[in-house]
């Protein structure tokens, strides 16, 4: 290493012509980056440039030129997420997730589950496109931390267990109930039926024995 006056010009020179070369080259990584963009079609388009070239994002000049760019898709998806949230709001009985599920017999929580499951996996996408376009700390950026926030609060309310739990507990409440009243202990029950009130014997089974069943499954 050579530690003389000659030696450090030598190295400062050398730094400098580096920089200049770097500067270069990042010039025009971000002409070739815009115009990639700008030859999309679509905002599926940008998605996937973004994602290609995600590791140039932490060049300052790479960033400056694709900034219009990257706030059209973080209008995206900020759309795409009020769009979950309204999703939920409405909540999934009244969805038509709830009714598909009838219509295959599948069971009301076990239907609830695959559908915060399936809201879960969205939200998560979503998030993984705001890291391709503004790099892996999008959430601390001023751009992305309001986003960051809503879907941080939408996952938590999308909690599978939460929804199993409630359901449980509901039961729980339901068998201890039914556990004291002796009638739900006979397997036949003798009702009034009808308009003439005529005694009909009946199997003591009700219907919701037959969906915890389905639950469990």
């Amino acid at each position: 290493l050579d530690l003389s006056v000659g030696g450090s010009t030598a190295f400062e020179s050398a730094l400098e012509e580096y920089d200049r070369k770097m500067d270069a080259m990042e010039e025009k990584l971000a002409r070739l980056l815009r115009d990639k963009l700008t030859a999309c079609q679509d905002a599926e388009d940008m998605f996937r440039v973004f994602a290609r070239f995600n590791p140039l994002l932490t060049r300052t000049r790479v960033r400056a030129a694709v900034k219009e760019f990257q706030m059209q898709l973080i209008s995206t998806v900020g759309e795409a997420v009020e769009k979950l949230q309204s999703k939920f709001t409405l909540k999934y009985e009244s969805s038509s997730a709830a009714k598909i599920s009838r219509l295959r017999g599948i069971p009301p929580i076990a239907g609830k589950i695959l559908w915060a499951k399936q809201m879960e996996r969205q939200v998560h996408a979503l998030m993984k496109r705001m890291s391709d376009v503004l790099g892996p700390n999008w959430g601390q950026q001023l751009e992305g931390r309001q986003l960051r926030k809503s879907g941080d609060e939408l996952l938590s309310k999308l909690d599978a267990r939460a929804f199993f739990r409630a359901w449980v507990t509901e039961w729980e409440k339901e068998l201890t109930a039914s556990a004291s009243a002796r009638l739900n202990s006979y397997p036949i029950k003798v009702e009034h039926t009808g308009r003439e009130g005529k005694l009909t014997a009946m199997v003591n089974f009700e219907e919701k024995n037959e969906l915890l069943f389905r639950e469990i499954r």
